[in-house]
């Protein structure tokens, strides 16, 4: 029974040779699974009462606590061992049991905004370039839990904003700033004690040598690791203004247009309210005379 656990969770598990590497087809199909399931679910939510959505986001804050425990228990075949890379140190693993603190503890209902913001960032980031996926193939359990657990955290942010259950606002952006230096003290806190690369904030994040061959001090990793993460927030947040400008303009647009026709179709109908009562008096007059 062991030895069959070691073949279903092995990284290449049909021998095709086909792997899962940064911006392979079989990435790309992934990322258009991941996308094409949150527009299907965005979309779905049109119509939809606040309960329903309410119900969806609770099911994957669920969804994301089960996957990210079950991997633990996997890891005996996956890794021949406990990976503690996946200890909760990292943003998106850190991410995970915010989660499920703010959609089911109202004590952390005020920490939604920053929440939202990193479930965001945190999981497109890592999923645009996924490094723990290793070179197994596209459907190995591997590479399905990396993609699977970053895919329902990353839903799970930008639902709350399509739902309208969030609205990002910038005068509240520094939350999102001091949740990042907590993380850095704790990632680095865990560094220190577990000999790890958590948040990387001992190598840089592409694993190029930016520390090893001296272009940067370590150190600074501290300060240019959270400073890049809040500049792609930053970005997260123009662009949902941006997008909400832009919906808010094209219903303007549309509910002019759409005045703009009633007003003719008015028009029209007082004009052929008039012509109907010039008959009328031409008739009349033809026949007192």
């Amino acid at each position: 029974m062991r030895e069959l656990f070691f073949k279903i969770f092995a990284d290449s598990y049909f021998n095709t040779g086909i792997s899962i590497t940064a911006f392979s087809v079989p990435h790309i199909v992934w990322l258009l699974l991941i996308g094409g399931g949150i527009w299907f679910a965005g979309y779905r939510f049109k119509g939809k009462d606040m309960q329903t959505k309410e119900k969806t986001l609770e099911f994957l804050a669920k969804a994301l606590v089960i996957v990210y425990i079950f991997d633990f228990f996997a890891h005996e075949f996956v890794y021949d061992g406990m990976n503690t890379d996946k200890l909760p140190f990292h943003l998106c693993t850190l991410m995970c049991p915010m989660v499920a603190f703010v959609q089911f503890n109202k004590k952390f209902k005020k920490f939604i905004e920053p929440a939202t913001a990193l479930a965001i960032v945190g999981p497109l980031m890592y999923i645009c370039y996924p490094a723990s996926v290793g070179s197994g193939e596209p459907w190995c359990y591997q590479a399905v839990q990396t993609m699977v657990f970053h895919g329902i955290e990353l839903a799970w942010g930008v639902l709350n904003l399509v739902s309208g259950k969030v609205r990002f606002q910038f005068k509240n952006i520094w939350k999102t700033a001091v949740g990042l230096g907590i993380l850095t003290v704790w990632a680095k806190f865990g560094n220190s004690v577990y000999d790890m690369n958590w948040f990387f904030l001992e190598k840089d994040a592409l694993y190029i040598g930016l520390v090893e061959s001296g272009v940067i001090p370590k150190w600074s990793l501290m300060i240019f690791t959270p400073a890049g993460v809040f500049l792609i927030v930053l970005a997260v947040y123009g662009i949902y203004y941006g997008v909400n400008a832009w919906l808010k303009a094209r219903a303007e647009s549309v509910e002019i247009s759409q005045g703009g026709v009633l007003a003719e179709a008015a028009v029209a109908q007082d004009g052929a309210a008039q012509e109907e009562t010039s008959k009328n008096e031409l008739l009349q007059e033809e026949e007192n005379n």
